[in-house]
């Protein structure tokens, strides 16, 4: 499974998926590090949801990529 895929890009909003495995905090350390990413980028975060579906986490992110 990826860490994470870039998203599709429509016009100034971008998405990104963060994937991850067994383990909560393994994954909640991955979707921390994407965040930071792009608050380095100088994006602006929209929204971000995690679901659990047997056992692997999947978090995607919104960004505002124009600040």
């Amino acid at each position: 499974m990826l860490d994470s895929e870039a998203g599709q890009t429509a016009g100034r909003y971008q998405v990104e998926l963060v994937t991850g495995g067994m383990r909560q905090k393994s994954h909640q350390a991955k979707v921390q590090e994407r965040l930071n990413e792009g608050a380095a980028r100088g994006w602006r975060l929209v929204s971000a949801t995690t679901t659990n579906a047997t056992g692997t986490y999947v978090t995607g992110v919104y960004w505002d990529t124009v600040p």
